[in-house]
Order: C-alpha cells, then structure tokens, then sequence
C-alpha cells in the first residue's frame, strides 16, 4: 500500500491557513486590504485583547451579493485575477482568494454585506471553515466581518501567540502603515473600546504622519516629488535631525502596497549619506508608482517582498528624489529653551499689567521685585554665563537677578556689555497677554512655513569654552560646533581633490615599514589605484613587505602615525568588490576628523571667519557623521525669552 495520501480538505486548509494568518495582525491586513480593494472610503477595526478574541473591519466599500459572498470562502475564489497574465498586471492589494477561507479555517467568523442595489443585506456565520448559518439582514451599504476566538481549533498555533501588548502593537502597526499608503482613506483603530487611531481621510499625507508620529515630527518632513518617464515617487522623508535608532519607521509603498524593500531602503540611506549620525535612520514614507509589468509581488506568501525587473533604475530614483528633498530645504535645526515649568497650557495663559520694578508702593510690585542689584565688580559672586568681547579692555558691568517672578525662575542670571549705563529712571517690564491657539481638527499645528534665510552672513563674535563659535546672522545667532564644522570642510576638501585626481602627497623622512599577508598582498595590489589617488604613495619591498614613503599632506601633522596604518588596514580589511570609493570615502572621514580644529582649540577672529567662509563655499550643515555643525537661536526666540514680544 503506498505512503502518499491525499490530505483532509480541512487539515489542508489548516495548514494553507498557516501560511497566511501568522497572527491577529495577518487578518487584519488580509481584511483591511480587501476593503481598500472594494473601494471604500472609510474602514473601522476594532480589536478585543490583542485580537485574540475578537477582531471586526467594517468599511462602505461596495460590498457583496449573496452569491459572491458565498463562494469568497471557498479556496482561490476570487474577482481580481482570471488568467495567469493578469499576475503581472495586478492592480489590486489581493488577488490570490486566499485571505477568507484562511482565516475562516481556523475561526468563528461572521460576515455581513450588501451591496447598494440590493434592498437586504446577507449575515454568514462560519466555524473551522464551514458555514453554520445564512439569513438575510438589515445592513449598510458595505462588508462588516467579526473573527472571534482565532486559532481555537489550532491550539498549538494558539500558544505561539505573544502578549497583548505585542499583538496589538503589530496590528498597529499595519494599520498605521496602511493609512500613510492611502490618506484619502479614512481609518478608525480601537482596541479594547480605546482609540488608537483615526485619519480623517482628507487625502493630505501630511496629517496621517502627525496623527501617527506627532507634531514635532510632521513639523521636520521633507516632501518628495520625483519622477522621470517610466515611475514617480512621492512622499516624505525626515531632515536628518530627526531620526530613529531603528529602520522600523520607514515605510515603502509600491503601487499603494506596503512592502519590505531592502533596495529602497539602501537607496535612502545613501541619499543621507554623511548627513546621519551613526546607527541612526530618518523616518522615511515613500510612494513609488510604476507599471505592475515591473514589479513581481507574488515572491513570497505575505506578499511583503517586491521583487523588480529594473531595479538599478528604482535605486537611482529613489536615491536621486530623495536627495534633492534633503538639499532644497533648510537644515539648520532651530534652538529652543525649555523652561522649568510643568504647567499645563491653560495655567500658563496670564494677563499681566505693568511692573514697576522701582516703585515701592505696590506690595504685589514689590513682591515681584524681590532681589535686584547693580555691581560694578566681577569678583562678587561666580559667573554662570559669560561674554567677552575681543575688542574692548574696558571693564564691564554686571547686572545680577536673582529673581524677579516665580513663573520663570530666574536665578544667577548674568549680563556683561562694555557699554552699558545705569539709568536712575523707571524701569518697566511689560508681559503681553498670551491668547489662546484654536487649533482645526483639518489644520493640525504643524502647519507652519518658516522661511529659510538664502544667505546667513555670518559674523563671528567669539567662542564658547573653547568649541564652539558665537555668530551673529540675519536673524539671530548662530552657535556653531567648531570641531564638527572643520571636520566636514576637511572632508569635502580631501573628497573633492580625491575626485579630481589633485590629492597632494607629502613624503615621508622616515618611512613606513607594513607587513601585510597574503591576502592583504593580493588585495593591496588589485587596488593600488584608490590608494594612490587617495594620497598614499607605497612600494613594494620585498615579498610581503611594503613601504610607505608619503601620505596625504596634512595626515602627517598627526602626533600618532598610527592612524596611517590604520586607514590602510580598514581599506585592506572591509575591502569588496565595487566598494573601492567607498572604503576611500571612509578613509577620508577617518582623515578629516583626525586633522580637524578640536574641541579646546583658541581661535582668532580671523580663523573664525576662515571657517565660516569655507562652511559657505561648502554649504555645510552636518559634519560626515551625520552630527549638526550649527544652532540656530532667532531674533524672535530671543525676544520672546526676554519678554519684548
């Protein structure tokens, strides 16, 4: 008797079903994709302890006959495909027939749907796959599926599940995800009667990321907008200041479906390069729209992996629209002061008269006087903030407040200025009323403009603690990382004279001894030309033994030649085929940050201005690992600290 049996239609369901419901997140793509298929406007999911105990979708899709309803939970039935051809013309999120005799098998499920010329609707109820009852109902315009007990007759499956928390945080997840792909849809999530989320459905992306990532976040997106004959790529992707420790915030869509692309994703990367610092990724919302002839997304059961015909032509669009989002905005971060105070918006708004700090006649103006005093010496009491010009030797005068109102807890707060005169008239400190903000449920706040200043005109003042540099600019002042700074000039120097082939090599007195294996041998020699044109200038010696007679001009300034062995050994070690630049790039990282201004260095007024002038030839912002060189503190920050607006 032979071995080969032909499985039960049920244990073969069960474990065809295994393949598609992973977990309550798996139904919930699976029926969310369908209602987004159907047309619908509007889709509500509502989930119960993690959706292991009940997961309902409700949408105002165009629903189902009774007919059509019936045979969606026998296995590849389907309305989106007829013929083998049409796989490479998918225009839909489903189309393998799949997703409900799955998820029906190893459920309770109940379906209820009708369509808008139909004057009843249908009610279905399912258990393991096999309908137990049909009636007809009354019913919107729509389909409104309930799974309950998910995995009751699949025990082992059951136990597999994670906690609460964890299940609904991937069902959170893909709903999130599905929403950025589809803003003109509008969503509801609640779990266990608590909202989670809810778009509005208005069609701006930009709202679906405040409601999903906030404020703050909404407020720091680039849009994207590229395109060339054949794909477009739209979205947004987040200024470099921005970033997460994971790349679990990047979402890529492709034709509207969610999908894990590691092409796109190292196209991003590499469109932030330099400008990240390490381990760090941006938030990252892509749409890219191409012919589905293109793209294969039948590769894998969870259709999470596109698989693409021209994928170098995808990689450069994406890098390219990417990059051009990042150089046509501003990413000087702005610089804002927190104050200590926990109060809640409602507390904060005051109204207040003027305060005459010199009248005495007034216990509430003397309250809020409370310690005031006017000392010519600097040795009084110890400095917590200082400002010394370097062009004046006269000796300043210090204005000490120790308090002046408890709402902002000012205390040891000093100024210094050459020119400052004590006047015996009143002084008055006017607080404006702060109105209420009425913010629109369809206008969030972030949907503010600031305008970018085309030229800073930078006017170094001096130095703070000997790192960074204070300037004065158009609008404010600007506090600038001086070691960051230098270090990305350098940086774009070595890199620029690596691209036109005018490093410049300094030789050696002493040279190098390197002793080198066999393999380092073989790879040395496959890539004399990057080294050389990096800078170095090596011999061979004699078997595995190599010289270095000189170095790039300004590497050997360095008190430990060490690093030069080391920039080698990392070109030797990390070396791969068609990575040559950018192991060379890394080298000159390695070079810039060595040979750059550091942290505690004295700068004159004119090494400042030499900085600056060569950080506006360089239009630097971030230094090669991706950290800012420079805060920007404005007029109008400064103004609102001290109380004149």
């Amino acid at each position: 008797m032979g071995k080969v049996k032909v499985l039960p239609e049920n244990v073969a369901n069960k474990i065809a079903a295994g393949e598609v419901v992973e977990r309550p997140a798996s139904v919930v793509k699976e029926l969310v994709e369908n209602s987004i298929d159907a047309g619908s406007t509007k889709i509500e999911v509502k989930i119960k302890n993690g959706g292991k105990d009940w997961i309902q979708v409700i949408d105002n899709g165009e629903g189902m006959s009774p007919e059509d309803a019936k045979l969606s939970f026998e296995r590849h039935a389907t309305s989106k495909v007829e013929k083998a051809n049409d796989l490479f013309a998918l225009r839909t999120l489903g189309f393998r027939g799949e997703a409900l005799p799955s998820i029906s098998a190893v459920s309770r499920l109940s379906l209820t749907t009708r369509t808008e010329d139909s004057l009843s609707g249908l009610k279905l109820r399912l258990v393991g796959g096999e309908i137990e009852k049909e009636e007809s109902c009354g019913a919107a315009v729509g389909t409104n599926i309930i799974v309950k007990d998910l995995f009751f007759n699949t025990p082992v499956r059951y136990k597999y599940l994670k906690q609460t928390s964890t299940e609904i945080g991937h069902i959170s997840d893909i709903v999130n995800r599905l929403s950025l792909s589809y803003p003109k849809i509008a969503f509801y999530l609640e779990h266990n009667g608590r909202k989670i989320l809810e778009t509005t459905g208005n069609g701006n992306l930009l709202d679906v990321i405040f409601n999903i990532y906030g404020r703050q976040v909404a407020k720091g997106m680039l849009e994207v907008d590229y395109s060339d004959d054949y794909m477009e790529l739209k979205g947004y992707v987040s200024k470099p200041s921005i970033t997460r420790a994971s790349r679990k915030h990047q979402s890529y869509f492709v034709n509207g479906r969610y999908v894990k692309s590691a092409l796109m994703s190292k196209a991003v990367q590499e469109a932030y390069h330099t400008l990240l610092t390490i381990h760090r990724n941006p938030i990252v919302i892509l749409s890219l729209k191409l012919n589905p002839i293109l793209v294969d997304v039948n590769v894998h059961p969870t259709k999470l992996e596109a698989k693409f015909s021209r994928g170098s032509v995808v990689y450069d669009l994406v890098k390219k629209g990417v990059s051009q989002a990042i150089k046509a905005s501003d990413l000087v971060p702005e610089l804002k002061l927190n104050k200590k105070n926990n109060k809640s918006d409602a507390e904060e708004k005051y109204t207040q008269n003027e305060l005459d700090l010199d009248s005495k006649s007034s216990n509430q103006k003397e309250e809020a006087r409370k310690d005031i005093r006017v000392s010519k010496s600097k040795k009084e009491s110890k400095q917590n903030y200082s400002f010394i010009s370097p062009k004046s030797n006269k000796e300043s005068k210090e204005i000490r407040i120790k308090k002046i109102d408890k709402l902002y807890n000012v205390e040891d707060l000093k100024l210094e200025s050459d020119d400052l005169k004590q006047e015996e008239t009143k002084s008055k400190i006017k607080a404006e009323v702060i109105e209420d903000t009425m913010v629109k449920e369809d206008k969030p706040e972030y949907d503010q403009e600031f305008a970018a200043e085309e030229e800073l005109n930078l006017i170094p003042i001096g130095q703070i603690h000997q790192t960074y540099i204070v300037a004065q600019g158009l609008d404010g002042m600007y506090i600038i990382d001086q070691h960051a700074a230098h270090e990305r000039v350098r940086y774009e120097e070595l890199l620029t004279q690596f691209k036109s082939g005018e490093v410049k090599t300094q030789e050696l007195l002493i040279p190098l001894n390197l002793e080198l294996t066999h393999q380092e041998v073989e790879l040395l020699n496959e890539n004399k030309e990057e080294i050389e044109a990096l800078g170095f200038s090596i011999e061979n010696f004699g078997g595995s033994s190599y010289i270095v007679r000189g170095v790039p001009v300004g590497l050997y300034n360095l008190k430990d030649q060490q690093l030069i062995l080391d920039c080698i050994d990392k070109l030797l070690d990390e070396k791969e085929v068609g990575e040559a630049y950018k192991l060379v790039e890394n080298i000159i990282i390695m070079i810039s940050c060595k040979t750059a201004i550091k942290a505690g260095d004295k700068l004159s007024l004119r090494e400042m201005n030499k900085l600056i002038d060569d950080m506006e030839r360089y239009e630097v912002t971030n230094c090669p690992h991706g950290r800012p060189v420079m805060m920007h503190l404005s007029k109008k920050e400064l103004e609102k600290e001290f109380k004149r607006i």
